[in-house]
């Protein structure tokens, strides 16, 4: 196999992985709120509500009580494992997508340890021990700010590749402040719930079109083993011996 071809198999490899692990982390979410017995609110309530293993009121520190019961909390305990697991693994795929600098390397590990962290949040539902729940939601700001790095101008990508994840990066870690300050207050103008979807969903937005990046250039970069007509070789007519 030639180098560009293995560049081109990764690329794709990559992409997949980060297709699989935002459609199934939206699918389970919406599968999961689909059977709770009281309304599972997408405004007030958090993401971690979902995978909550236990019925009755539950608070974050300095936070008010809601009802939380979620019957398939395993399911979706599973997806943020997964959603972590895929999402450092496609980044590992998909490195070349990137300069060799230093802050894409920052970036690199930062994404590398929010992955992690979602994979905590998966293995420590908030109900069994909040404070490593909470460290592991830490992987919301991580992930913005590694996609902001990722968008600068010398991490190599196309402009307006640059400048959706300069906005999906803003948009995520202005989310991450109001879903921290929403854990204090009661007095925002919308839901705890909707500010953590804020700090959450535009890293998952942002994966899907580097996703797309990715197999753009896998198209690209992928050699082409078609043989034309013309470049195959002309077989030499057989000459026959007439004598005798």
């Amino acid at each position: 196999m030639t180098r560009s071809f293995l560049s081109a198999h990764r690329l794709r490899w990559g992409a997949a992985a980060w297709i699989v692990g935002v459609l199934q982390y939206f699918v389970c979410q919406v599968v999961v709120a689909a059977q709770w017995k009281t309304s599972y609110s997408w405004t007030h309530n958090f993401i971690s509500d979902l995978g909550n293993t236990a019925c009755g009121p539950f608070a974050l520190p300095h936070g008010p009580a809601a009802y939380v019961c979620s019957p398939a909390h395993t399911t979706m305990n599973v997806s943020f494992i997964v959603s972590g697991i895929l999402a450092a693994a496609g980044m590992v795929l998909l490195r070349p997508l990137w300069a060799e600098q230093r802050s894409v390397t920052v970036a690199f590990w930062l994404w590398i340890v929010s992955g992690a962290g979602k994979v905590l949040v998966g293995l420590v539902p908030e109900n069994t021990d909040v404070t490593l729940h909470t460290l592991g939601a830490l992987n919301m700001p991580l992930g913005g700010l590694a996609v902001l790095l990722l968008s600068r101008r010398t991490a190599g990508l196309g402009q307006p590749w640059r400048r959706a994840g300069l906005a999906l990066g803003r948009v995520g870690l202005i989310g991450a402040t109001l879903s921290i300050t929403g854990q204090f207050t009661t007095h925002l103008p919308w839901g705890a719930g909707l500010s953590e979807r804020l700090a959450s969903y535009p890293s998952n937005a942002w994966m899907l079109l580097i996703a797309a990046l990715a197999l753009t250039r896998s198209r690209s970069t992928a050699p082409d083993l078609t043989v034309s007509a013309t470049a195959m070789p002309t077989p030499h007519p057989t000459v026959q011996n007439t004598t005798r």
